[in-house]
């Protein structure tokens, strides 16, 4: 058993406090709750009778410490599904933080200048985008929830995002358990999006997270560290357990929860994408580089712009 975290009791965030209103929390299960930046990114607190884990940290563009303060009193350290910055950036806030052995060294490096730049400009899109896109899902289709409605950039966001370092981590690898007092996390090693990427299964209670292996998409397979053969055996090992599982929880989009029959539809689209059975279409990812995009019926999935 890998025994996370022996911290002490934090004190509870006041509601409506400037950190607070940049989240949007709700519980999805017993002890477990999504802590979401709603158009970003979602972490997810799990607690058990000892103590708690994060899984992931966010972006880092407000503390997310006292959101997680305000759900538990237990103590709380942080685990990861992969070391990209989206899902690190609160991780100075704790005192202990865990993650695969690939990840470690871009954990320790940070995330450069220029990347999170070119997110704030992705950003500032998005919330271009979104009365237009609030107007006519108010009139018509009435799928954005709180999960999903961006929040105003903080006003000084381009001077005050800068994320400072995370502990020096401990390793997570497969078949690593994280025990949290009546209630345990299997780790699966899960690589494709990243060659780090896990997710955390939930045995008892039927719940798989699993940060970027699996979304509701696009589901990000376009960059120079994703290996598409890697992603389809991934995927495809989580199928098999998709009787088991009842709630899949996700790293990004509105749709962030879906029933475990979703992983045997995007282990479906990957091998369809595998197999060359799909029509690609030009698009750009959040970096706004150019990628082509695989669209399925339950998700899509981005290659890179040379992809055939």
């Amino acid at each position: 058993m890998l025994q996370i975290g022996h911290g002490g009791v934090y004190p509870t965030a006041l509601a409506g406090s400037p950190d607070v209103s940049w989240f949007f929390t709700r519980p999805v299960a017993r002890g477990v709750w999504l802590v979401a930046e709603p158009g970003h990114v979602n972490s997810w607190l799990v607690a058990g009778r000892d103590r708690a884990v994060l899984v992931d940290s966010g972006l880092g563009i407000a503390p997310i410490r006292p959101v997680v303060a305000a759900l538990t009193g237990r103590p709380v350290d942080v685990v990861h599904t992969h070391a990209h910055f989206d899902h690190v950036g609160g991780d100075t806030e704790f005192d202990r933080v865990a993650i695969h052995p690939d990840g470690a060294a871009e954990l320790r490096a940070g995330a450069d200048p220029a990347e999170r730049r070119r997110y704030l400009a992705y950003a500032r899109r998005l919330l271009a985008a979104a009365p237009a896109y609030r107007a006519l899902d108010g009139e018509f289709f009435h799928l954005l929830s709180a999960d999903a409605d961006p929040r105003p950039l903080p006003p000084d966001v381009d001077t005050t995002w800068s994320p400072g370092p995370a502990p020096e981590p401990d390793p997570l690898v497969e078949g690593d358990v994280v025990d949290l007092g009546g209630r345990s996390l299997r780790v699966l090693h899960t690589p494709g999006h990243s060659p780090d990427s896990v997710c955390f299964l939930d045995e008892h209670a039927g719940l798989l997270i699993a940060g970027d292996t699996v979304n509701t998409g696009p589901i990000y397979a376009q960059a120079p560290e994703s290996d598409l053969a890697a992603f389809a055996a991934s995927t495809a090992r989580l199928a098999a357990l998709a009787d088991d599982v009842h709630l899949v929880l996700m790293g990004h989009f509105g749709r962030g929860v879906a029933e475990g029959s979703y992983l045997r539809a995007v282990a479906d689209a990957f091998a369809r994408l595998r197999a060359g059975d799909v029509t690609l279409r030009p698009a750009r990812d959040c970096d706004d580089d150019p990628v082509r995009e695989a669209v399925f019926d339950a998700c899509s999935i981005y290659v890179p712009a040379g992809f055939s």
